[in-house]
């Protein structure tokens, strides 16, 4: 049931009284009461805001979240979710996979904390930390939207009060530079005031989840269930949704997989609609999107097609938003002032040789394929992974030689790898010949040739440093004596996976955090972890004893043989794409 944001006002005044109370009766005197209640109305305000949301499927209109949410499951929680509480009254992380909507359930469950009344509950998007911003300024700042008076030096006695409740979303859209930091900052909160309860969403990975302040709950995948209570809210003809429930059970497995987020099932109610057919992998979902999105054409009733403000036809229009997703990737920019905007896409008409107005074309982005929306003052991408498509359907796009020169920059540019890895698992799909000659089978070549690996031998385990800062804090190096050109950040996904979990696990348990600083060759004035040195590292034998260095180096020799299968594989796809069988009895 949706309550109005006086229903709110009532609700949230006596948890608002008892949090900041102190600050009326210290700053307004005499105006104690009105002033609460201005504040109230303000605050309600931004709460019935916080669900007012705007959606792929609906465009540029903002709708009330309820009208399409379908209740969020959890695993390890067998209640359904009404509120927080339902699911841990501690600080946790929500950790879910790309649109798995943490975002709708981070704003639903704001919403619902309001309606208990019991706490002042404070919805965050990380994204929105301007540079060197620390997070208590920023809800600081967030509260005094509707306390003016209220400022940072007052966020100790409010988060020490235990009626504050924070709701941190995205954190694993934050820069990677600024993550250290905001982690620091977090776990320093978690220390100085344990009754205040965080709410963080994050994808699978993020540093956050390495806290040992924090529990972790995963957002269970979509059934078929859920797959149709979604579809109900979104189809209005009955028929309709029946022909779309039919056909994701009629789909390949390769589909249903895909189907488990509500991002992944909306596109294939807009992508089936608009085509009639069943797309077969997720690369095809996005392939047709930017299409499905400028017609809006429906085959299940008379459809239609925008009229765009640009006078570009729709490829050119594509093309302009495949540069404008290059050149923000890059940046890692999600989110864009009207001018930063403007400037980007003046620069790709440039690039392109376009003359038209970048207004206009700002105004189809954001207006008819709705795949940029305008938010406040600013524009935001409705997704992370639509800018990771179509950053990579630019690179594709671009001749093999251009392609061999971002991965050359690709694979010894950390900056570069950690703001468009997303886009490399397209990449993949989209350019596969590309990618596998110059940029796996390098990969994969520059371990073999450093870490001598042949079958069954290798030096993997001999070159396995550690450093073991506390009980709870690991630094594990992979050393090269900087031979290796990509770096930690581009290991082959085994060697990846031995150091962040198989090692951590053998020398510290399961429950604890490590630090990966990755190669030898990188440079430590550009790590956030000043305190690292070379002669604080120890052998990997000095933390195990023989039993256990047995079982690593049999791993290691494993890993070992898979790298050499695998580069195999890689270059059989490359000399079978490079062949061509040209009989000469056809040309006589």
């Amino acid at each position: 049931m949706v309550v109005t944001a006086a229903v709110l006002a009532t609700l949230l005044k006596d948890p608002l009284t008892k949090a900041l109370g102190w600050t009326f009766s210290e700053a307004l005197k005499g105006t104690r009461n009105q002033k609460i209640e201005k504040s109230l109305e303000s605050l309600s305000k931004k709460i019935t805001d916080v669900i007012k949301v705007k959606t792929i499927y609906q465009g540029a209109k903002s709708i009330n979240l309820n009208e399409f949410y379908v209740p969020t499951r959890v695993n390890d929680v067998e209640i359904g979710i009404e509120h927080i509480l339902n699911i841990d009254g501690s600080s946790i992380v929500l950790e879910g996979t790309v649109g798995q909507g943490k975002s709708i359930f981070m704003r639903y469950l704001t919403y619902q904390e309001a309606r208990q009344g019991n706490r002042v509950p404070i919805f965050f998007e990380l994204r929105r930390l301007e540079d060197n911003q620390s997070l208590e300024e920023a809800i600081s700042l967030t509260i005094n939207n509707w306390i003016h008076l209220f400022s940072k030096e007052h966020f100790v006695k409010v988060a020490e009060s235990g009626n504050l409740v924070l709701f941190l979303d995205g954190f694993d859209e934050l820069p990677h530079e600024t993550v250290k930091r905001l982690l620091n900052e977090i776990e320093g909160w978690c220390e100085r005031y344990p009754e205040m309860q965080l709410i963080i969403s994050a994808r699978p990975e993020s540093e956050i989840q390495k806290s040992n302040y924090f529990k972790v709950y995963k957002l269970s995948s979509y059934r078929f269930h859920e797959q149709s209570k979604l579809i109900d809210k979104l189809v209005e003809e009955e028929k309709s949704r029946e022909i779309l429930k039919q056909a994701i059970k009629r789909s390949n497995h390769e589909i249903k997989e895909l189907l488990t987020t509500p991002l992944m099932v909306t596109l294939f109610v807009m992508t089936y609609r608009a085509l009639s057919d069943i797309p077969e992998s997720q690369t095809e979902f996005y392939k047709a999107l930017f299409s499905v999105l400028t017609s809006r054409h429906d085959k299940t009733k008379p459809g239609y097609k925008r009229e765009l403000s640009c006078n570009l036809n729709e490829s050119q229009l594509q093309g302009v938003f495949e540069e404008f997703c290059y050149l923000t990737g890059n940046k890692d920019k999600l989110i864009l002032s009207y001018s930063e905007a403007i400037e980007i896409i003046k620069k790709c008409l440039v690039n392109q040789k376009i003359e038209n107005s970048p207004e206009d074309v700002l105004e189809d982005f954001s207006k008819v394929v709705c795949l940029l929306l305008k938010d406040g003052l600013n524009y935001s991408f409705v997704h992370k992974s639509i800018q990771e498509y179509f950053y990579a359907s630019f690179i594709s796009k671009k001749p093999e030689r251009a392609q061999e020169r971002f991965y050359s920059e690709y694979l010894k540019n950390m900056r570069l790898f950690y703001n468009t890895k997303g886009s490399i698992h397209f990449l993949k799909e989209t350019s596969r010949y590309n990618y596998y000659k110059y940029f796996l089978l390098p990969v994969v070549e520059e371990y073999i040739k450093f870490y001598q690996i042949k079958e069954n031998s290798n030096t993997l385990t001999s070159n396995l440093l550690i450093n073991k800062i506390s009980e709870n804090e690991l630094q594990i190096l992979l050393d090269d004596k900087g031979e290796i050109q990509s770096g930690f950040f581009c290991a082959p996904m085994r060697i990846e996976n031995l150091l962040g979990k198989y090692i951590k696990e053998m020398v510290i348990g399961d429950n604890q955090r490590f630090i990966s600083l990755g190669y030898g060759r990188v440079d430590i004035n550009n790590m956030s972890d000043k305190h690292f040195k070379i002669e604080d590292f120890r052998k990997i034998e000095y933390f195990l004893d023989e039993t256990s260095l047995e079982k690593l180096t049999k791993e290691t020799l494993e890993i070992g043989n898979e790298i050499m299968n695998d580069r195999e594989e890689i270059i059989k796809y490359i000399n079978q794409q490079d062949d061509i069988d040209i009989d000469v009895s056809d040309l006589m």
